[in-house]
């Protein structure tokens, strides 16, 4: 971690340190452990000429990546983006620390029910700053299924052979969340077994198990399918390359929240949360909005978003389906939740 002396350069990051009660750590420099993506030079270059501090950028290839180079530990990193499943994993082992509100003035305008999910909380105190989210939305076929909004269209058997389904165990909550559970992330055996039976009752109208965006999107753009759990990049892209798609979000919807943090023991706190709060100030979030065509947490971005982005993202229903929405969390038997996976690729159908 570099830790050189600031100059005059920093003078605007002291001035905001200072009316924000941060400590003043004078780097020059810090590390971010994140997405590719997520830290474009639309935004990170800003906050750099600013303040004079170097973001110094480390991406990850897959969730689980980020607690094997924060367990390694060695002081690269002072900020990491973590998604809601991972959250209280993170917490729990000591790879983050708690943040100080009086450094971060925009977490009062992002929706108030992003302040308060418990997975980003640990004994009253905060350790995750919300930044983008999303659902895992229906995409379908606009041309082959001009009507309706139910997740039980993967189940139609009108559409047999043009089914798509996301192999990812999220899916398994997916579709436990059509059956009416609630407990997504800690199903008992009995509900799991329900769920596979569902599974393998809906086989036989599967084209594929997908695992790739990519793949979902050349799926649908060929015609081999005409309707899949989703995300909405892919709905994003298929309209973009002038397939007629739409989406819809489940009435029970699933979805994902990647949040920033401070890495424990950082030297630069202050400056990881100066830029932290960068990351969730109006005038960024418009840009990452529409740069990712990932769903931000700030309102206040709409001046700075193009209304169609701002729709497309369901920036209005953001409070609405707060109230609706299971985030992915921790799955203590990830274990079973995958045998349950691999049994319903195996049945016969």
């Amino acid at each position: 971690m570099k830790t050189r002396l600031l100059t005059t350069s920093a003078v605007l990051l002291g001035i905001t340190l200072a009316t924000t009660g941060g400590a003043f750590a004078q780097c020059t420099e810090i590390g971010m452990l994140t997405w590719e993506g997520y830290v474009d030079d639309a935004w990170v270059k800003p906050f750099e000429e600013e303040t004079g501090i170097t973001v110094k950028r480390t991406y990850v290839g897959s969730n689980d990546e980020y607690m094997a180079k924060l367990a390694a530990g060695g002081g690269d990193y002072d900020v990491v983006t973590i998604v809601s499943s991972l959250a209280e994993r993170a917490i729990g082992a000591g790879f983050v620390e708690p943040l100080d509100v009086a450094q971060l003035p925009h977490i009062e305008q992002i929706f108030a029910g992003f302040r308060d999910l418990e997975f980003i909380h640990k004994d009253g105190e905060l350790y995750g700053v919300p930044t983008f989210w999303g659902t895992t939305p229906v995409t379908v076929n606009a041309d082959v299924i001009p009507e309706g909004e139910d997740f039980g269209i993967l189940f139609d058997p009108e559409y047999a052979g043009r089914i798509g389904m996301w192999e990812d165990v999220t899916t398994i909550a997916d579709v436990a969340s059509y059956l009416g559970y609630d407990n997504l992330w800690t199903l008992t055996d009995e509900q799991l077994e329900e769920v596979k039976k569902k599974m393998i009752e809906q086989k036989s109208l599967v084209r594929t198990y997908w695992s790739q965006a990519g793949e979902a999107i050349e799926l649908f753009a060929s015609g081999e399918i005409v309707a899949s759990n989703s995300w909405n990049y892919i709905t994003q892209a298929l309209r973009e390359q002038g397939v007629n798609v739409r989406e819809f979000v489940p009435e029970n919807p699933v979805g994902w929240l990647d949040s920033n943090f401070v890495v424990k023991g950082s030297d630069c706190a202050a400056e990881a949360h100066a830029f932290i709060d960068h990351l969730i100030a109006p005038k960024t979030q418009g840009q990452i909005a529409e740069a990712t065509g990932y769903t931000v947490t700030n309102p206040e971005s709409r001046e700075f978003m193009d209304e169609a982005v701002w729709e497309q993202l369901y920036m209005d229903e953001g409070p609405d389906l707060l109230e609706r929405i299971e985030f992915w969390q921790d799955i203590p038997r990830r274990g079973r939740y995958l045998e349950v996976w691999n049994e319903v690729k195996a049945a016969r159908q």
